[in-house]
């Protein structure tokens, strides 16, 4: 029994010791310092800084944890042993095992239960989609007035970034010519827009009610559905003094509520999102109900609040976490989250490359914009599958299903296929299923005249695994169009010899064997078995050990690598939605929805939720001035 009470007493103090033992064994200064100078800061640091990596400015834990993204890499191609280079001085497997447990040690070492910075507040302008939108709601007029604006810029490979949504005085030009179309197009010709007139003249003049009251409650509501929030008495104020202006030159009712209708129009408050701030508070504080029925709407439909969000707004239900859960799967079910597949996947995947590849005419004359259509057709039908029937996102690597008119199903070899209606059909093997195998994809990561290998491996390993090399260096010598005794090569053979250059041997090695593998599918992602009168060679080795033979085997890894896809897809989503660059903080965000992906299947709605329920998602704080 004395042994059993000295044991316990004992035990702090043992614990205590294996943490100074751990905490000793990880030591920076003393232990991991000097392994990083041999092994890593001959190449990355301020001077050489190869691959754009300067490893020596994060002089300790946390600055390494503040810049998560860079030591995420670090520890990816430590484990793979793609670092230090095969020419370089090696450190041994007990000193590789030691920078490895520092550094995934120091990533994990993020507080998650405190509070944490939302990230800097920002005004949002609407980009072009979401202007459209906003004046879909507004009007139910479908007139792509923003194709008459200026391209946006993006940021973080997104066009929903605040920082890059600048306004400029030609942008604030055309603002105001398009609030001159749409006014032309509902008041002139109210005739051949009678609802979109209704709409938005929602009062009428009658014996109850007098006109100027009429106009007061027409700007009301324009306004709630266009500022996404309740009018302020002042602002209507201004409007109907602009009424009674126009009236008093001898404008009819209609006549002076349309200047009412174009001041709201070419105001700021529906131009931006402009959320409200709390003056005087310090840290983090929850957004009010009607700015989070905004984030929740352009997040998951690029447009604004419809009205049973702005509805449980004006009752401050929308915050109440049940609530808020049961209104994203709404928006999320709802066919106007097509928006989120496109926009948001659509970026993510490069998918929009789409409309601007042009396929060598001379190689590839039966090549038509009908059959490119059938492609678009497919992203588009897939991809809303996968978001509105919340189908597993592991899908998006691999599925027994597509969708096919007979053009593209001729493209792609399925037999039974009749006539110009897209349909679901089932895939007859593995070969084909999921973006990666569609002609979309496969055409969009080639060349206009022959396959690149190279390019569709870095687009697996950025894109997908999120671990996209560096660009090359400017002096890397193209592919060349060599010829090995007098015979045509391979794409591969080309490659091998391009590769054996040292410049050039690095990077090849992560990305080529992932290219390789869909080396069956030629430039347009028809299916082929030879190539330059030799059988094709999709069989590859990547760095980590694993082999494959085409692009059925190689899915299969990548399916098993979900984790890895799933991360870089919640990593995407989250800045999409919360239009900035990631932080450290939100590493909490990713932890807590991959968790939740790996519970629930790995379903497209837990990544979505996580970040609707998530802390920068609900949460602002004032500016540091």
């Amino acid at each position: 029994m004395l042994v059993l009470v000295l044991l316990a007493l004992l035990a702090p103090f043992k614990a205590a010791a294996q943490e100074k033992y751990v905490e000793d064994r990880l030591s920076f200064d003393r232990k991991l310092r000097p392994l990083f100078q041999n092994y890593c800061y001959r190449c990355h640091d301020e001077q050489k800084k190869k691959g754009d990596h300067d490893l020596t400015k994060d002089e300790n834990p946390l600055l390494i944890l503040q810049n998560r993204k860079t030591w995420q890499t670090v520890l990816e191609v430590l484990e793979g042993r793609e670092m230090p280079p095969r020419k370089e001085k090696q450190p041994s497997d007990a000193e590789r095992k030691l920078m490895i447990e520092f550094v995934r040690t120091t990533l994990g070492t993020l507080d998650c239960e405190k509070p944490r910075d939302p990230g800097k507040p920002s005004v949002r302008r609407l980009n072009r989609m979401e202007y459209d939108n906003a004046i879909f709601e507004l009007t139910g007029l479908d007139l792509h007035l923003s194709e008459g604006f200026s391209p946006d810029a993006t940021g973080w490979g997104f066009d929903t970034i605040a920082e890059a949504l600048a306004v400029s005085p030609v942008l604030v030009e055309q603002h105001h010519e398009a609030a001159r179309k749409l006014l032309s197009e509902l008041v002139d010709r109210e005739a051949a827009h009678p609802e979109a007139f209704r709409r938005v003249f929602s009062a009428q003049p009658s014996k109850e009610l007098g006109e100027r009251d009429a106009a007061r409650r027409i700007a009301e509501r324009f306004i709630l559905k266009a500022f996404r929030r309740p009018a302020e008495a002042p602002f209507v104020d201004k409007l109907l003094a602009i009424y009674d202006k126009a009236r008093a030159k001898g404008a009819g009712h209609e006549g002076a509520v349309r200047p009412m209708l174009e001041a709201i129009l070419i105001s700021p408050r529906f131009l931006m999102r402009i959320e409200n701030a709390r003056p005087g508070v310090k840290g983090p504080y929850p957004v009010d109900d009607w700015d989070l029925a905004s984030r929740l709407s352009f997040f998951l439909w690029s447009g604004p609040p419809d009205d049973e969000l702005l509805d449980l707004a004006a009752r401050g239900m929308l915050s109440k976490p049940e609530i808020l859960e049961a209104q994203a799967r709404r928006l999320l079910a709802d066919p106007r989250s097509r928006a989120l597949a496109g926009n948001f996947i659509g970026q993510w995947l490069q998918l929009r490359g789409l409309a601007g590849h042009k396929p060598d005419p001379k190689v590839f004359p039966e090549f038509t914009e009908a059959l490119r259509a059938s492609m678009k057709k497919e992203l588009d039908l897939f991809l809303d599958e996968i978001v509105r029937k919340d189908r597993p996102v592991t899908e998006l690597l691999d599925a027994d299903y597509t969708y096919v008119d007979e053009a593209l199903a001729r493209h792609y070899g399925i037999e039974g296929v009749r006539g110009p209606e897209m349909r679901r059909v089932a895939l007859p093997d593995r070969r084909r299923g999921g973006l990666l195998t569609t002609a979309a994809v496969l055409m969009i990561q080639a060349d206009p005249d022959r396959n690149n290998v190279p390019r569709r491996g870095n687009y697996i390993a950025g894109a997908i695994l999120g671990a996209r090399p560096s660009p090359p260096p400017p002096d890397v010598p193209a592919l060349e169009e060599t010829k090995g005794e007098g015979k045509e090569m391979t794409l591969r053979q080309r490659l091998e010899v391009h590769r054996s250059k040292p410049e050039c041997a690095g990077c090849h090695a992560r990305i080529d064997p992932l290219g390789f593998g869909f080396e069956n599918f030629d430039a347009l992602g028809r299916w082929r078995d030879r190539e330059a009168g030799a059988p094709v060679d999709a069989s590859g080795v990547l760095p980590t050990g694993q082999k494959f033979n085409g692009p059925a085997e190689l899915k299969k890894i990548l399916v098993e690598r979900r984790d890895e896809f799933t991360r870089t897809m919640i990593e995407n989503m989250l800045i999409y939605a919360l239009g900035r660059g990631l932080m450290a903080e939100d590493e909490c965000v990713v932890r807590d929805a991959l968790k939740a992906a790996g519970a629930q299947e790995y379903r497209f709605s837990s990544l979505a939720l996580t970040i609707v329920r998530s802390q920068p998602f609900r949460h602002r704080r004032n500016p540091d001035y």
